[in-house]
This record gives structure tokens, sequence and C-alpha cells, in this order.
């Protein structure tokens, strides 16, 4: 439906929202699953290519050692916690 303005250079760039806080987690506070307020939800969208961009910037920052993080906490943890 946006060819033509990308085409145009009307449109330059599209980018897509991941969660509803934007933080790439969907569902990221589900009550059905237990969650309560003020629980941080929780983060679990990790893909080949935020992997792939996480390592080029840990590399440009001198740190190819940095791994993605696989305890960023539970629903109901919260943010101290973590």
């Amino acid at each position: 439906n946006m060819k033509k303005f990308l085409d145009a250079g009307t449109i330059v760039d599209i980018e897509v929202g991941l969660g509803p806080a934007g933080e790439m987690r969907y569902p990221s506070y589900p009550q059905s699953q237990g969650w309560v307020f003020p629980g941080i939800g929780e983060f679990i969208c990790y893909d080949k290519y935020l992997e792939a961009d996480f390592k080029a910037a840990a590399a440009k920052a001198g740190h190819p050692e940095w791994e993605l993080p696989d305890d960023a906490g539970g629903y109901n943890d919260t943010p101290e916690k973590t």
C-alpha cells in the first residue's frame, strides 16, 4: 500500500514496534500466567538478527565476550531483583 511513497522517497524507513512497551516482548504482562503488578513482566524475544546486532555492537565497544542475558528476570520479579 505504501509502495508509491517508498519509491518516491516520501517514506524512507518503516519501523515496527515489538511489544506493548517496545521491549521486544509480547505478551510481556500475562495475568493468565501469574503476572502481578508491579512485576517486571518477562523479556521473551531474542532472534538471530537481534543476537547478530548485539554481538556486532559488543565487538565495536571492545567487548566481544559479552552475551545476551539469560537471567533477565521473570513475570513477578521487581526491578531490584534482576
